[in-house]
């Protein structure tokens, strides 16, 4: 399941909820970030209803938006250089590959 949370405070400090087990991804400016946790029949444990559940499209969207406003860079093949801007397809590229990392 793809989710979008934002971070629970407790004793120990600002956490990730227990329930995501691989989070802190493409966080917006109204802190809300996007975490994975397997699908209901692969887990033992509740995720409350009220969590926003993505497809792997509206991750896409989500994605490209933040693009769209600041672009994504990666390193310049010249090191003395600066970093380069993401394409479109670069960034749809990353989004698959990591929803594909998690649906195995």
């Amino acid at each position: 399941m793809i989710l979008e949370y934002k971070l629970h405070m407790t004793a120990g400090g600002m956490m990730a909820p227990p329930w995501i087990e691989d989070g802190g991804y493409w966080s917006k400016s109204d802190r809300t970030m996007i975490g994975w946790s397997p699908d209901e029949a692969d887990r033992e444990y509740y995720i409350p209803d009220t969590v926003t559940e993505l497809t792997a499209a509206q991750l896409e969207t989500r994605v490209l938006a933040m693009h769209s406003d600041n672009a994504f860079t990666k390193p310049n093949s010249d090191p003395s250089k600066d970093d380069v801007e993401m394409t479109t397809d670069e960034v749809k590229a990353l989004v698959a590959a990591w929803v594909s990392a998690r649906e195995s």
